[in-house]
């Protein structure tokens, strides 16, 4: 079968068959309209031009596609500059955004699906050239999936980036049996008593609506939280706030209180199959007794079972905590091709 690329430049040019072939290749978030839509109108990082492929087959209809950002000197993760260093300076032309940490190539699920990702990723190569990027590539996908084999056979550079993490929540019965089965009695000996300081603390919990979250005080938190890594720009005033309200019913905020003072705000985004733990901010100090951070981690996951999805996904970094609370790791990797 013979598919023709077309590139868009905007996701609201594209119809209703992205929507189709995102439900059918059950692609993360990152990849919906409304997740899409909101990086256009407010970029979380700067971006020179857009582009969205999509592999047609000769009726019109999707088999595969990739959102791709032509971008210089963005690299909040420091990957360009600890592995392609040369590049550094140099137009790069990458898919997905660097705030997803799921990065993967939509398909349809059928016979032809290795051809039609074939096809995306040679026009992938073929619009970095047009556009003059002197770096192509893929960044965020899991090592082990798909991508690997048919990004290295089309001469792309792979590279070890990161460590993703995630848990099957079909695998326990709910938070406690997730309590009970997969940790040790140490871990979770840890995790009971905080909530149990923070219930006497008087820590109130609620799930909101983006409506009626307060991104404001959720930026304030993770900027705290992200400067420890000298990342507090990740989480940019005004653009992030503005950025998350065009996502819709897509995002909910978890926000942890106590004397009416907000202490912890995760946000929390949802696909077909899956709960993302997106993101967190909690207060450094003034929580005695308990840790805001792993208080608001229950709550999360709490919000994962009962959100009816099979999988929650925990993102990037902070390894040790992760290993402890049994979430299984993933190598991320990037691939690049230079131009």
């Amino acid at each position: 079968m013979d598919y023709t690329v077309r590139v868009h430049t905007s996701i609201d040019d594209v119809d209703e068959r992205w929507d189709d072939l995102m439900a059918a290749a059950r692609a993360p978030a990152f990849y919906r309209r409304a997740f899409l839509r909101a990086f256009e109108k407010h970029p979380l990082h700067p971006v020179l031009r857009t582009a969205y492929l999509l592999a047609e087959d000769g009726s019109g209809r999707a088999h595969a596609a990739l959102p791709a950002y032509l971008q210089r000197d963005v690299d909040p993760m420091r990957v360009i500059a600890e592995h392609y260093p040369h590049a550094a300076g140099r137009t790069a032309l990458l898919s997905h955004a660097w705030h997803c940490y799921d990065t993967v190539l939509p398909v349809r699920p059928g016979p032809r699906s290795r051809s039609a990702a074939e096809c995306a990723v040679t026009a992938l190569r073929d619009l970095a050239s047009e556009w003059g990027a002197g770096l192509c590539g893929i960044v965020n996908a899991d090592a082990a999936g798909p991508l690997d084999a048919q990004l290295t056979g089309a001469g792309f550079t792979g590279v070890d980036i990161d460590v993703g993490w995630g848990l099957p929540l079909d695998r326990y019965a709910g938070f406690d049996d997730y309590l009970t089965r997969a940790l040790s009695g140490k871990a979770r000996q840890n995790l009971r008593r905080d909530l149990r300081a923070a219930e006497k603390a008087g820590v109130g919990a609620c799930t909101v609506d983006v409506g009626e979250a307060d991104l404001d005080g959720f930026v304030r938190l993770a900027r705290a939280t992200a400067a420890k890594f000298g990342n507090a720009d990740y989480y940019r005033p005004g653009l992030f706030q503005d950025f998350v309200r065009e996502l819709g019913d897509c995002v909910r905020a978890v926000e942890l209180r106590v004397d009416g003072r907000m202490i912890a705000s995760a946000l929390i985004l949802t696909d077909d199959t899956r709960l993302h733990y997106w993101a967190v901010g909690y207060a450094q100090k003034d929580t005695p007794g308990f840790s805001p951070f792993y208080v608001s981690y229950a709550h999360v996951m709490r919000e994962a079972w009962a959100s009816g999805r099979d999988w929650v996904e925990l993102g990037r970094r902070n390894p040790s905590f992760k290993r402890r609370y049994a979430l299984q790791p993933r190598v991320l990797r990037a691939y690049f091709a230079e131009q």
